[in-house]
């Protein structure tokens, strides 16, 4: 224990010098969660933004009753020349619109925009609503003047009951940022794990290392656990910043609201634990795999795409195979939407995928202790 405890030391006394290296690695945890909540932001502020609509109204004067009811809605004429950034929304409204309305005719109404331009979609689908509540509007006067209950057209009238919870609605967003807390463990230690294996070697500091009375095991073990410190470093830098910088997110404008207790984040702590291990654990052994610190560098940089196609993968694709509680990093994160729903976590699933886990990495660090005694490994032939 007293030379594990020796080469943790000297290692984290090593990797904390490098200023550059541990801002990098701590930079992702505070920039990933601060961008995805930027987005959300203005994501909310546009969905639920009640400004009047300016867009085109060509024929205004044909059917004023429609404007007018379209300006109660928010939809107002446009007042001067659109931007040239910006495709024009524009509403037609044709000449016969008041014969047609007098005879009872279907009358065409032309709507052309962008349906493309996603900062025009919210505009384009209130456009939309208004002239359908306006068509649905006269449906009902027309049934009631020939003495017919308006109601006739609609057999059937679906009551929705929302059964979901502020909580289990926030998942459907939080489920994005929950992956970057998950792959901060996997970025946070990324460059350490770098410099103290393929950097030692190239510093030639790696066989003064292992000219010492010391088991390759324990050389592993220190380097491993150095690294893993920086990982949960970042991983605790993300669960504290992600409640405080989610507070200025308005999410309760649409109906969500995430909790995060000091309980709930402490048990994301310790489930992040093991993955941080066996993060480690891999990034060292493709590391000592190659030949020069640039090339290790390389290999890390594609390496991490394989966690980050899991993790935003099973959020997109909302994959629901029981297999995946029992998986490594798969296993956290369903463990991690359980506790942001407030359902009960699964328990069993969630041990196994942390043993399966730990388990990984202790092999790949055995691994890397048998990779140590051989020179190509050390000199890096």
């Amino acid at each position: 224990m007293s030379a594990l405890t020796s080469v943790w030391k000297k290692e984290f006394r090593d990797a904390i010098r490098d200023k550059r290296s541990v801002l990098a690695a701590m930079s992702y945890a505070f920039f990933g969660p601060l961008l995805m909540a930027v987005a959300f932001f203005f994501l909310i502020t546009q969905l639920t933004d009640k400004a009047d609509i300016e867009i085109t109204i060509e024929g205004e004067e044909n059917a004023p009753q429609l404007v007018d009811f379209l300006n109660e809605r928010g939809v107002v004429q446009k007042q001067g020349e659109w931007a040239k950034t910006e495709t024009p929304i524009v509403l037609t409204l044709p000449e016969n619109w008041q014969e047609s309305v007098r005879k009872a005719e279907p009358v065409e109404v032309t709507l052309r925009a962008d349906w493309s331009a996603q900062k025009q979609q919210t505009d384009i689908k209130r456009v939309e609503q208004a002239v359908q509540a306006y068509s649905s509007q006269i449906a009902a006067y027309r049934l009631t003047l020939r003495g017919v209950d308006p109601r006739v057209i609609q057999p059937v009238q679906l009551q929705k009951q929302d059964l979901a919870t502020r909580g289990s609605k926030a998942a459907l967003i939080m489920g994005s940022v929950l992956v970057f807390i998950i792959l901060s463990v996997f970025w946070s230690g990324m460059n350490v794990a770098i410099d103290i294996s393929a950097g030692e070697r190239e510093r030639n500091s790696l066989e003064f290392l292992l000219s010492q009375p010391l088991s390759t095991w324990d050389i592993v073990t220190g380097k491993a656990l150095t690294a893993t410190t920086f990982s949960l470093f970042g991983a605790i830098l993300s669960l504290v910043l992600i409640p405080i910088i989610f507070a200025y997110v308005p999410l309760h404008e649409i109906g969500m609201n995430v909790n995060f207790s000091v309980g709930m984040m402490a048990l994301m702590f310790i489930l992040l634990v093991p993955l941080a291990l066996f993060a480690t654990a891999l990034q060292l052994f493709v590391s000592f795999r190659a030949k020069n610190f640039k090339e290790a560098q390389t290999y890390i940089s594609f390496l991490l795409i394989i966690p980050m196609a899991a993790s935003f993968g099973v959020e997109f694709a909302r994959l629901k195979n029981p297999i995946l509680y029992y998986l490594p990093l798969t296993g956290q994160h369903q463990a991690f939407l359980s506790l942001i729903r407030g359902e009960n976590v699964n328990v069993m699933g969630t041990v196994i995928s942390a043993i399966a886990t730990l388990a990984a990495a202790l092999l790949l660090m055995k691994y890397i202790a048998r990779m140590l005694k051989s020179e190509k490994i050390v000199f890096g032939l």
